[in-house]
């Protein structure tokens, strides 16, 4: 029974309660000094608990380096598996995620998690993303930490979740209760209660050393000290050679198994079981469970190890460890230390805990270099790139790539690493120039891929250094090579070669394991591009995602901002437009997390495709300033795309624009989209002859390219124009027979616009379509009256009965302009009011 704690126990019992929570969290934050009993107060609460499940785990402050060491209690218990095989089963965090998420809901729990300061960032964003998941179920978390040393991250996303939070400071023990704790011990003196300060653990090592004090008859202030720190050393000094050896090992890791630590010392089993029972005696462990019995004199008995015995206790720790991860932990303390055999043991875990956290692949690392190795080197560079340093990575390639013979695993990571720095040209001079004995598959994709994506590069198809690799003879090569060729024909305008070679490519694809996949992951984001641009959505939905589960789960990081990009355009036309919105923040968090900034204006303009009939007026130009925001990609392909949507959107916001990039060039694989917009451009221009030259060369664009979606986009163009221009049964049949095409090339989003559109012609009554074009009725009422787009954009807005405040917030303008335009538009239109050119847009449709 603890001494002194009664209130802080109710509140504690109030606060998390024996019912789950039905909706938001609840969170206690339990907060103290060193010793002042918050372990105690824990241990006194779950004793008595009758809710829920407990899952409890304690964070260590020798820093393992492992992701998820901190809550590996929580986790083992839950997913009933240890930490090692569950981070090589779950190489993707979301994967963990999902798995815990699904493991709470199935059987709820109470989560504990003590001594929290010492958390890993692994651990710390695991529970954070619990908390503001909008899935996740009613958590209950007890959270004990010293004093100011809250992790920050998780009552923040507390209070971002609307969850429920009580924090509850122990004070020291009042006088009257810290001289009730002496008792317990056997010990009644005044002056130990002043010198204990009211914190338990000093407490009770006073009361002990009282008593050793008392038998050799010297004082006992003097002989524990004046501080904690010394009451500990004079504890452990009076041990016993085999008790300290016990607790040195017992010191190491939580980890250690309880029936080795007696060999971790170096000990017989049955000195082992003695020095347990004086350590017991002396309240230093917890016999039963064979664990230290504070954090404070686990972390005393380590500092207290000579380097040599620490050394030997974590070399018999890794002996008796159950995976190579656990092994890992114990042996990166020996630093320098290291031989050949134990530095490949760390390299292998390090290469399982990248995909989760290249952060701890870092800090396992960082603590071998004074041991030479390239292995270590390159896959510390790999880290590197994924935690967006590539910088500290090219240094750390160029110097292993220097300094044996050069292989194409280096020239390979290199070449990536320049790439990502936006330095393409400098990566593939050096593709180049390298030499034969670097030659390997990861090399040619590595160079076509240089090649296809820039503009002005050689072709790959008459490049005689990938050719001398063989593809034929190697499957993912032939794959991959197949993927790129593919993608060089959509950019040449060889429409035919490009349907030979992806239709090799998608077959070569679905043949290849996944090892097999890894090794050329890049070319699956080229395989699904050409998917995407060939209007095969399904086929290069199901390859994409299949590429992207094996490059989470094994730490192909520098891959996820392509392929989350890619997969955003891919699911808008399935009408999958919730997961491409996901893919999108995705595809920006790992283009900041992994330094590939290319792959944000991009996803900024998959949120742009995907907003027509399903965001406001005020959220798509919210969409429009965050790709402004964004800035332009650097590689050309990439660049082309941002621009052509960019411009397209400023049309429907009635903004000024530059026509360049919707000039149209031979063979132009984005020429259906360019006549789209420079048809939306005259149509706002109040020129709907120029627009429909545009719409039917749009379709003749998707007619010679075989695109049925594509095809239809520009059908669908035409009959809204049709119908502004009031030929009707011209507009019903090109929405039906855009409906069809949308129809047959998967595309089930436009092909719900267009049925949509079909019964709009056939209703009675103003009719309005609803794509990029859906002003377009109501342009053609207003060409008459010469208004600028800006003018147009707040006519639209006038007619919806929109304030002139209210426009000049969507606008970003002053409400005294928003004023003028109104004037304007009423003098150019020969209207009144602002009724009327609400009923004049109304009746235009």
């Amino acid at each position: 029974m603890i001494v002194g704690r009664t209130a802080e126990l109710a509140r504690l019992r109030s606060a998390l309660g024996a019912e789950p929570p039905r909706a938001s969290h609840r969170l206690v934050f339990l907060e103290g000094a060193i010793g002042i009993g918050k372990s105690a107060l824990v241990n006194e609460f779950l004793a008595a608990w009758r809710g829920a499940r407990i899952l409890f785990a304690r964070a260590d402050e020798l820093d393992s380096r492992i992701p998820f060491d901190g809550i590996r209690g929580i986790l083992e218990s839950l997913l009933d598996t240890e930490l090692g095989p569950l981070l090589q089963a779950h190489r993707s965090p979301r994967a963990l995620l999902r798995s815990v998420r699904t493991g709470l809901v199935a059987s709820p729990a109470l989560l504990v998690i003590d001594d929290a300061h010492w958390l890993d960032a692994a651990s710390i964003t695991l529970i954070e993303q619990l908390l503001l998941e909008p899935a996740s179920p009613g958590l209950r978390l007890l959270i004990s930490h010293r004093t100011g040393r809250a992790p920050g991250a998780l009552a923040a996303a507390a209070r971002r979740s609307g969850s429920s939070m009580h924090r509850i400071v122990l004070a020291p023990l009042a006088p009257e209760d810290a001289s009730a704790l002496l008792s317990t011990q056997g010990v009644d003196d005044a002056r130990l209660v002043a010198l204990g300060g009211g914190n338990p653990l000093f407490l009770r090592l006073l009361a002990e050393g009282h008593h050793r004090s008392g038998a050799m008859q010297i004082d006992p202030i003097e002989a524990v000290g004046a501080s904690l720190d010394d009451a500990l050393r004079g504890e452990l000094l009076a041990l016993d050679e085999e008790a300290r050896a016990l607790l040195g090992a017992m010191s190491l890791r939580q980890t250690v198994p309880p029936g080795a630590l007696h060999l971790v010392a170096g000990l017989s089993e049955e000195a082992g079981a003695r020095a347990a029972d004086r350590l017991a005696a002396r309240g230093l462990i917890d016999v039963e469970r064979m664990r230290v019995a504070h954090p404070l004199v686990q972390a005393a008995a380590y500092r207290g190890m000579s380097s040599s015995s620490r050394h030997r206790a974590h070399r018999r720790a890794a002996q008796h460890a159950s995976d190579a991860i656990e092994r890992a932990s114990q042996l990166q303390h020996l630093g320098a230390m290291l031989d050949n055999a134990e530095l490949a043991v760390i390299v292998e875990a390090a290469a399982i805990v990248l995909a989760t956290s290249p952060q701890s692949c870092i800090g396992l690392l960082e603590r071998t270099r004074r041991v030479p190795s390239r292995e270590r080197d390159l896959l510390l560079a790999r880290a590197l790139l994924l935690d967006g340093r590539p910088a500290e990575a090219e240094g750390l390639i160029r110097a292993a790539y220097r300094a044996e013979e050069p292989s194409g695993a280096a020239l390979a990571l290199l070449i990536q690493c320049l790439r990502i720095q936006g330095r393409p040209d400098e990566a593939l001079e050096l593709a180049l120039d390298a030499s034969p004995a670097a030659s390997s598959p990861e090399v040619a994709v590595e160079l076509a891929t240089l090649e296809v994506m820039h503009d002005g590069s050689p072709s790959i198809r008459s490049n005689d250094r990938l050719e001398a690799l063989d593809p034929a003879s190697n499957p993912p090569l032939a794959a991959a090579m197949s993927a790129l060729r593919a993608l060089a024909g959509l950019r040449d305008g060889e429409l035919e070669l490009a349907r030979r070679e992806y239709a090799s490519a998608k077959h070569g694809f679905a043949r290849l394991s996944g090892n097999e996949v890894l090794s050329v992951i890049d070319a699956a984001t080229a395989l699904g591009w050409c998917a995407h641009f060939l209007g095969d959505f399904e086929a290069g939905a199901e390859l994409l995602e299949r590429a992207l589960g094996l490059a989470e789960r094994h730490g192909r990081f520098h891959a996820l901002p392509h392929l989350y990009v890619v997969l955003a355009f891919i699911c808008i036309p399935l009408d999958r437009c919730t997961e491409a919105e996901e893919f999108v923040e995705l595809a920006i968090d790992a283009g900041r997390r992994y330094n590939w900034p290319d792959a944000i204006p991009l996803a900024a303009t998959a949120a742009l495709v995907a907003a027509p009939g399903r965001v406001s007026p005020a959220d798509f130009h919210t969409r429009y300033r965050r790709l402004q925001d964004a800035g332009l990609p650097q590689i050309a392909w990439w660049r082309r795309i941002v621009e052509l949507f960019s411009v397209r959107a400023a049309i429907r916001l009635g903004l000024e624009v530059d026509r360049a990039p919707l000039a149209v060039g031979p063979h132009d694989l984005f020429g259906g989209q360019k006549h789209l917009g420079l048809g939306e451009l005259a149509l706002a221009s109040g020129d709907p002859a120029t627009a429909l030259e545009h719409a039917e060369a749009a379709i003749a664009v998707g007619l010679r390219a075989r695109h049925a979606s594509q095809t239809g986009h520009g059908l669908l163009f035409r009959s809204q124009l049709f119908h502004a221009l009031g030929r009707n049964a011209d507009a019903r049949e090109d929405a039906n027979r855009a409906a069809d095409c949308f129809r047959r090339g998967t595309a089930p989003l436009y092909a719900g616009f267009a049925e949509r559109w079909v019964q709009q012609l056939s209703a009675p009554g103003p009719s309005t379509p609803g794509t990029l074009t859906e002003q377009g009725g109501r342009a053609a009422a207003l060409e008459g009256a010469a208004l600028t787009p800006r003018e147009r954009t707040v006519a639209e807005l006038v007619a919806e009965g929109r304030s002139n405040r209210d426009i000049a917030a969507t606008l970003h303008l002053s409400p005294r302009t928003v004023e003028t335009h109104v004037s304007r538009i009423l003098r150019k239109t020969g209207l009144r009011s602002r009724a009327g050119l609400a009923r004049r847009l109304d009746a235009a449709g």
